[in-house]
């Protein structure tokens, strides 16, 4: 049984493809890219936009992963994603989509191309 990870497994529904439900499992590697992402942009911090921290590591989870290419920005993707959604895994007996201390999910437009994906 693979080891289970304390990093929100998040479920995005995307525009493109309405019918079908992605799975994004995050790892520490999207965490920090947000912290860096965040702190260049001067964006809030993502227990004030919760809905821009929970795209933006299911963004960087997709690419990070190959769920979708590379050169596929943040902003397509921001624009592209009808619905995204932590979720806990079925046998976690605590409930709690995210780790302890961490919100629930994360806003913001942003330019377009960055070494990171993002203006």
């Amino acid at each position: 049984m693979p080891a289970r990870l304390g990093t929100p497994l998040v479920k995005v529904v995307r525009q493109t493809d309405p019918d079908k439900t992605l799975e994004v499992q995050t790892t520490n590697a999207d965490l920090v890219l947000w912290d860096r992402t965040r702190a260049k942009h001067k964006w809030p911090k993502f227990d004030d936009a919760p809905f821009l921290w929970l795209t933006f590591i299911s963004w960087a989870g997709a690419r990070r992963s190959g769920l979708i290419t590379p050169d596929f920005t943040y902003e397509q993707w921001e624009r592209d994603v009808l619905s995204a959604d932590a979720t806990d895994d079925e046998d976690d007996e605590t409930g709690a989509a995210f780790p302890e201390g961490q919100p629930s999910a994360v806003d913001s437009r942003v330019g377009d191309s960055d070494a990171d994906g993002t203006a």
